[in-house]
């Protein structure tokens, strides 16, 4: 036992300043278009005013952050196995968290913070897709260890944190490898997320400078005659909308991750990485639910893939942590024999009936077309824009049907779907959680159905297959959790 954690422990002093210039920041990002309306409509004292404001908010956050330090306390109680979160000045708040219910204890370093030479706590159990308390500013040694005694691993955890990290095997991915995965993938999101940023830029000039875009572009642009542009024309814009998001995909995949070590620990995965804001974070062995495995061809070409970790209550997660970029599939093998002590071989599969083609088709293109010539044929051409459609959609559906099957042996299940970017979801059969075989009334006649599995860290499923053979899945699945001894964590 460490006595220092008996009783209330405050943050680091140094927090005091994190905590003033995140609400500073805070402070900027809600009233940015203040300072813009007063250095474009009130010229006269301007910068007085700002500088008055901007003096005024300071003093104000410092003693926010200086009042929000001295009530917040951490400790231990060592006899209930919990940990004690203080709070609060007015509205006091006190949250206790149970040792055996935490899901993650993560340790970041944010820019800020490695100026400083503080670290940053985050605490999260399951049942949220947010972190339950967050450390703003602690010392290295107490940061490793209230993450070792409150993972439940308190002997080997803190030998492993507390050994050479030099010594413990370690993979490192990489920039060309990074870079690699940047350049193939998540460029059409990230350009969309782009997007969604200048609109809410272009929103807030306009509510706030009182600027009628809409009629701007209507009568500047000719916003009514779109469907005069010609094919080439959205040939060129998709091009452009390529370009815009592989570079967008770079700069962010080299910031985030750039200097990504996964290290082997005994029981769990210590993952490192990011260029500004560091942030080394653990996958426990025991907990990792499903793991999914994402490549599309160029990376496949390259030797380079996407391994993201579904761990207890994280089916929707966006955790950076659960991510692992740009590693080759030596790397990949030697992971997975890891986490499941042997690498899963599938020798049975079940594919798709050719009916999934069908109502795929039906439904993505005879349906949309049919629309689109009952709505659209007096002002655009629509037969040349239905041939467009149709082909592409029809590569989608076959690229579709032909990527799907469900894979499975003795102890692993392995799910495989995708267009472009194929992802095989690997569970192991004793964490399945609940099986659901489920059958529309159109395909009774034709014996089809699906079949829904599900753990406590997300789901797979298999649709439009034959449902006698997913019956004896299912079958071979529910006698396989009764009779295991092993635990689903």
């Amino acid at each position: 036992m460490n006595p220092d954690f008996a009783g209330p422990q405050r943050q680091s002093k140094k927090g005091i300043i994190i905590l003033a210039l995140i609400s500073y920041g805070k402070v900027l990002k809600n009233f940015w278009f203040v300072v813009l309306y007063i250095l474009f409509k009130k010229k006269e004292y301007a910068v007085e005013v700002l500088l008055l404001l901007a003096i005024v908010s300071l003093v104000f956050v410092v003693i926010s952050a200086y009042i929000k330090y001295q009530y917040f306390t951490y400790e231990l109680n060592f006899q209930d196995d919990e940990f004690i979160i203080k709070k609060g000045v007015f509205n006091k708040k006190t949250i206790l968290l149970e040792k055996s219910k935490i899901q993650e204890v993560n340790i970041n370093q944010p820019f800020l913070h490695r100026i400083l030479n503080i670290y940053q706590l985050e605490i999260d159990s399951p049942g949220t897709d947010k972190k339950e308390i967050m450390i703003e500013a602690i010392s290295n040694e107490n940061a490793q260890y209230l993450r070792s005694y409150l993972l439940d691993r308190k002997v080997a955890a803190e030998e492993n944190l507390t050994s050479d990290i030099q010594k413990v095997p370690q993979i490192k991915i990489s920039i060309s490898s990074l870079l690699k995965y940047a350049v193939t993938a998540n460029y059409v999101k990230s350009f969309f997320a782009l997007i969604s940023l200048v609109i809410y830029f272009t929103q807030q000039v306009s509510k706030n400078f009182n600027l009628d875009l809409e009629t701007y572009l209507k009568n500047e642009i000719a916003y009514t005659n779109i469907g005069s542009l010609s094919v080439f024309t959205f040939i060129a814009a998709f091009l452009l909308v390529a370009v815009f998001g592989i570079l967008i995909n770079v700069i962010r995949t080299f910031v985030v991750y750039y200097h990504l070590i996964i290290s082997k620990f005994d029981y769990y995965l210590s993952v490192e990485y990011g260029l500004f804001n560091t942030k080394n974070q653990l996958i426990n062995k025991d907990k990792v639910q499903i793991i999914t495995i994402t490549q599309n061809y160029l990376q496949k070409k390259w030797n380079v893939l996407h391994l993201k970790f579904n761990q207890v209550g994280e089916e929707n997660s966006k955790n950076n942590s659960n991510n692992i970029l740009g590693i080759d599939e030596k790397e990949k093998n030697n992971i997975l024999e890891f986490l499941y002590n042997k690498l899963p071989v599938f020798n049975n599969r079940i594919k798709p009936h050719f009916r999934y083609i069908i109502s795929r088709t039906v439904a993505l293109i005879i349906l949309p077309v049919s629309i689109g010539f009952f709505l659209f044929s007096e002002n655009v051409p629509v037969l040349l824009y239905s041939i467009f459609y149709s082909i592409f959609a029809a590569v989608i559906i076959y690229f579709s049907f032909n990527n799907s099957r469900l894979s499975y042996n003795e102890h692993f299940i392995e799910k495989q779907s995708g267009i472009w970017d194929v992802e095989q979801k690997t569970l192991q059969i004793e964490k399945i959680q609940t099986v659901t075989i489920s059958q529309y009334f159109w395909q009774k006649r034709s014996d089809l159905g699906n079949i829904f599995l599900s753990t406590a860290g997300g789901s797979v499923k298999m649709k439009t297959a034959k449902i006698s053979e997913l019956r004896n899945v299912a079958n071979y699945c529910l006698y396989k959790v009764e009779s295991s001894a092993k635990n689903w964590m």
